[in-house]
């Protein structure tokens, strides 16, 4: 079935509807009220149903009415949004941003990417979503994010992997452990301690293999409770330098280094054709004003590198 009316008639129905009546609608409008009742009989001949009932020369909206009048309200919304973002394209060339994280970078610093973002963008909407790396780099490729922090790369033609920051291995413990007046741990160390390993942990090639083949853990935990898990057990975890840092924000909790140097990396990845978007190189200043921020902390000033001259 064809319709003849215009978006307009649905704001005047809009307005009759929750005013009471086509002369509040006209005032709220700033029309006649001839221009109004024309719009609404224009509206009801179109759809060739009642939406109003008169009575004692008032309007009593009828069960089509409700109906049109909760689909004006979300259209409304709809186009209101759709102007919103037009304006923020012109202004930034962007209206939203989603973006994503590793669980290793999900504590702290995907929420300070995310505000040093809008401070830089305010007006773009932006969602962040923590995910596994492998869900991560789907959900880029078929095009639910935009970009995402992933802890390594693979071979996918239509993707981009751009190697942003490396951090260090650290040994996370509670304040409380007999080690933390240790200046730096080695494997001896772990010799006699509960060795709690993270669910969703990073991806990291050791250098020496042979180091993965004597860590024996006796716990794991996802990333999202690890902290809590270590408090609890009193045990220790090695984790990225990043994540370490987030997780000390808590008194409870420090870190040290640990004497084999390990390293974690971190990838931004996006598609193709975004390679020469704004957009790209908005996140990366970003990324890199948080990255120097951390790394004026003394337990990440020689931890963190800041890759690709990001500054």
């Amino acid at each position: 079935m064809r319709t003849d009316f215009s978006l307009r008639d649905l704001e005047i129905f809009h307005a009759i509807a929750t005013t009471g009546s086509t002369r509040q609608g006209a005032v709220q409008l700033q029309l006649t009220q001839s221009a109004v009742s024309h719009a609404l009989a224009r509206l009801e001949e179109s759809l060739k149903i009642r939406l109003f009932t008169r009575e004692n020369q008032r309007l009593q909206i009828t069960a089509a009415g409700r109906y049109m009048l909760n689909e004006s309200v979300q259209l409304m919304a709809n186009l209101a949004r759709i102007e919103e973002d037009i304006f923020v394209l012109q202004e930034s060339g962007v209206a939203s941003l989603n973006i994503g994280c590793a669980p290793g970078l999900g504590h702290r610093f995907g929420p300070m990417l995310v505000q040093q973002y809008l401070q830089a963008h305010p007006g773009i909407a932006v969602s962040l979503d923590v995910a596994a790396s492998g869900r991560l780099i789907a959900e880029v490729e078929a095009g639910r994010l935009d970009m995402a922090l992933v802890s390594y790369e693979v071979h996918e033609p239509n993707l981009l992997f751009t190697q942003m920051v490396s951090a260090r291995m650290r040994v996370l413990m509670p304040s409380s452990s007999s080690l933390a007046q240790k200046p730096e741990l080695d494997l001896s160390d772990l010799e006699g301690q509960t060795l709690i390993k993270p669910i969703q942990s990073d991806h990291l090639i050791y250098r020496d293999n042979s180091l993965r083949r004597l860590l024996r853990y006796e716990l794991q935990s996802s990333l999202s409770c690890i902290g809590a898990i270590i408090e609890m057990s009193g045990g220790l975890s090695l984790v990225n330098a990043i994540t370490a840092a987030d997780l000390c924000e808590s008194s409870r909790l420090v870190s040290r280094p640990f004497a084999l140097e390990q390293w974690f990396n971190f990838y931004l990845v996006y598609k193709q054709e975004l390679r020469s978007n704004r957009l790209i190189s908005d996140v990366q200043l970003a990324l890199g004003k948080v990255v120097q921020a951390m790394q004026q902390r003394e337990d990440c000033a020689q931890a963190l590198l800041l890759l690709n001259g990001i500054t």
